[in-house]
This record gives structure tokens, C-alpha cells and sequence, in this order.
């Protein structure tokens, strides 16, 4: 694909994830859409968290970010699922409807690319679940594996 070929994709994948009041239906995950979030989120502090429809620990911290967005509206949260399976898409849409998350950006990665997903966000993640950034305003990740306490993503997401 041509460089303004994809430009012109990137807008329209830009302007649709923009204008959208609800993302239960996820957008798959790609380099493009991972430049878009980082534009959109630039300047803030914000929270990337990766799960599967396999990961007890994973819905534990979909519930905090269920509770925290119950307190506050304007949370800068987006939501990964790993599966790269297009089998568990009715699924992956039925949880993120009962954590009742859809307004935020939900995305998921493209069937049978779960390694290149992986590898586009971090080199050095091999997919230990559930998976949290912590993007600075400037940009920089920082990651973590394992359920993360609600005090601090509530501090970090509440600062």
C-alpha cells in the first residue's frame, strides 16, 4: 500500500474511532492503529490494558476499570484482547459489554498475528497476562505484568 493510500486510511480509521459513542465491537489491533492511540493520548497520561477471555486475572482488572469509570467519565483507557482467534469475537464483545466498557477504545489482535500484535506494542512482553502500560504524557510505556492493584491504577489514572 502506497504512502497516501495509507494516510488516507489512517484519517478514515481515525475519524470513524473518533465519532464512534461506543467500541464493543473492537477495531483490530495493527501498527496504524497504534500510532493513531499514541496521537490521540499525547499529552496525557493513560492506561493500556491487555486481556483474554482466559485470563481469570484479567476480568478482576477489567472490573476496577469498571468501577473507575463508574466514579469518573473521563478515564484515558484502552483495552487490547490477545486472543487473536476471530472464533471468540461474539464472546470478547459479551465481556466487554458486562464490564460495561465499551466506551472505551477496544481493540483486539487480528487472527493468527497474536506474535506480531505482541511484538508491535513491546519486544520484550511474551504475553503473560493480563498485561498493563502506564503511557507518561510524553509518550513513554511502561509495563506491567500481572494483576495491578486498584490503589494504583486509581492513582494513576486519577492523578
Amino acid at each position: 500500500m502506497n504512502f497516501l493510500k495509507r494516510v488516507s486510511f489512517a484519517v478514515l480509521t481515525w475519524l470513524l474511532f473518533c465519532t464512534s459513542s461506543s467500541y464493543a465491537e473492537s477495531i483490530v489491533f495493527n501498527k496504524e492503529q497504534l500510532a493513531i492511540v499514541k496521537t490521540q493520548n499525547m499529552g496525557k497520561q493513560w492506561l493500556m490494558l491487555l486481556w483474554s477471555v482466559d485470563c481469570p486475572p484479567c476480568f478482576k482488572e477489567l472490573a476496577i476499570i469498571q468501577k473507575l469509570q463508574n466514579q469518573h467519565d473521563d478515564l484515558a483507557v484502552v483495552i487490547i484482547n490477545t486472543d487473536a482467534n476471530d472464533e471468540i469475537n461474539a464472546e470478547r464483545v459479551e465481556i466487554i459489554e458486562r464490564f460495561e466498557l465499551s466506551k472505551f477504545a477496544n481493540f483486539h489482535f487480528l487472527d493468527g498475528k497474536g506474535d506480531q500484535s505482541r511484538f508491535l506494542i513491546d519486544s520484550n512482553w511474551f504475553g503473560e497476562l493480563p498485561r498493563s502500560y502506564f503511557v507518561q504524557s510524553n509518550g513513554k510505556f511502561h509495563g506491567k505484568s500481572g494483576l495491578v492493584k486498584e490503589s494504583i491504577l486509581t492513582q494513576w489514572l486519577l492523578p
